[in-house]
């Protein structure tokens, strides 16, 4: 984990970087233009690229060396930063539309290559572990990117934020390049990780492991009869395009389907928040609204900390069986609900000193749904998880962006806690649907009698 803890570092670094130079641009964009609408749109094109690199990323980690690719997306953001600094002053705007594009692109990339290859990293173990590593310094990275923007910009201006933010990319491109790590070949030839328990009764629906035969040649991360992983095919060696490869691996694992859905959802909710918190803050606070904002988000960012050590308490306290997929739909459902429920109750008009520890726990269960549901996900063998993590980055791009638009023509006729409450409403009701679902089809389905199962043990046996 040594080795991993120092790739966390650097990749913290880059992300300190993103949310800098989202803060920075944003405004340059504003200032640059004069226009609101200038700046929407920008915002609006980097959401779309990431959009578009979830619906490719699945074939690019299974296709393409994944540290080669990451440590190029890092070197191609940190080029592209450069290149806005150096062009002349009348060029740099007409650059803006380049700069969105290749940010949304390459940063959603990396991240899914890095999540899709952690079990290979560390080992199937310590996957809980190391995602609340990387959720950790995410935080981190978040508070003092948000935070130091501004200051940086009044300080030093633009060209520095800039020049500093291409500079974090350098040193995870660096960190990538010297640390002795082993990712999955592509195709998924690297070699296995250890094999998981199969997933009980939960929350959400089980993978059945049965496949047809237009999936077996295509999907990855299949389940044979005897319960044992199918060898997957490299994407693209069969006759499906990579979108049918990645849809049909998504329909032979029910439960990261459902997953996906509720994160395209839940990003559909939080962007009633971010929208709403800003609006808000000047009703409850119109003499210092940036004043709560930055509370809210600081203390939220704490408990986004603080959600790996809840996770590590759980798995100690568990016997080191929290890492179980059953435990990880199981906190993924509860963890989602907790989260839509605190950003309400944030917007219930209650006294301030009260809000910050509901935005604690918004930004506790945040963190904990992130790491379970990446654990989750990781659970699937490679290089099926590289298609999952594409299609749940898409959805959360398409959720978040589709959800501002939304929120923001609701907020014209709503007040902030309405837009909340239908939006994470809608969040919870989704979630808490798939539990009421799934229960009731489970006491619909008698369990496996014990002679039944014991035949196929045995054949298992002989082979």
């Amino acid at each position: 984990m040594t080795h991993f803890r120092i790739l966390v570092g650097g990749n913290a670094v880059s992300s300190f970087g993103s949310f800098l130079n989202m803060v920075a641009l944003n405004l340059f964009v504003y200032e640059a233009t004069g226009s609101a609408m200038r700046m929407g749109l920008f915002m609006a094109l980097r959401l779309a690229s990431g959009f578009v690199a979830g619906l490719f990323g699945g074939a690019v980690a299974a296709r393409l060396p994944r540290k080669p690719v990451m440590i190029g997306c890092d070197l191609v953001q940190a080029a592209v930063l450069v290149g806005l600094v150096a062009a002349p002053q009348s060029l740099r705007v007409d650059l803006l539309p380049l700069v969105a594009i290749a940010i949304g692109l390459l940063s959603t990339t990396s991240g899914v290559l890095l999540r899709s290859s952690v079990p290979d990293l560390v080992g199937s173990a310590e996957r809980l572990r190391a995602n609340g590593l990387l959720v950790t310094g995410r935080a981190v990275a978040m508070a003092l990117g948000f935070a130091g923007g501004g200051v940086l910009i009044s300080w030093l201006g633009y060209r520095a934020a800039f020049l500093a933010d291409a500079a974090t990319f350098m040193v995870s491109a660096t960190t990538l390049a010297c640390l002795p790590l082993r990712f999955p070949a592509p195709g998924g030839r690297a070699a296995p990780a250890e094999a998981e328990p199969p997933a009980e009764a939960s929350g959400v629906p089980e993978t059945t492991g049965e496949t047809t035969g237009e999936t077996t040649g295509a999907t990855t991360g299949a389940t044979a009869g005897d319960g044992s992983r199918t060898a997957a095919p490299a994407a693209g060696d069969g006759y499906l395009s990579r979108q049918r490869v990645a849809f049909a691996a998504l329909a032979a694992a029910p439960a990261v389907a459902v997953i996906v859905l509720i994160r395209a959802v839940d990003a559909l909710g939080s962007a009633s928040h971010n929208v709403g918190i800003p609006v808000y803050a000047t009703q409850l606070q119109p003499s210092d609204p940036a004043g709560f904002v930055g509370s809210f988000w600081g203390v939220w960012a704490v408990g986004l900390v603080a959600a790996h050590q809840l996770v590590t308490w759980l798995q100690r306290r568990s016997g080191g069986s929290y890492a179980e997929p059953r435990h990880n739909e199981r906190g993924f459902i509860v963890g989602t609900c907790v989260m839509s429920a605190a950003f309400i109750v944030a917007f219930m008009d209650i006294p301030l000193p009260w809000v910050l520890p509901v935005s604690f726990v918004a930004g506790l269960a945040d963190g904990f749904t992130e790491i379970t549901y990446t654990t989750r996900v990781q659970a699937e063998p490679d290089p099926a998880r590289g298609y999952f993590f594409g299609m749940t980055a898409m959805a959360e791009s398409a959720g978040l962006g589709i959800g501002m638009l939304v929120a923001a023509g609701l907020l014209e006729v709503w007040s902030p806690l309405d837009v909340a409450a239908a939006m994470h409403g809608a969040v919870i009701v989704l979630a808490a649907g798939f539990v009421a679902v799934t229960a009731a089809r489970r006491r619909r389905v008698p369990p496996e009698p014990a002679a039944a199962a014991r035949p196929r043990e045995s054949v298992r046996r002989l082979r």
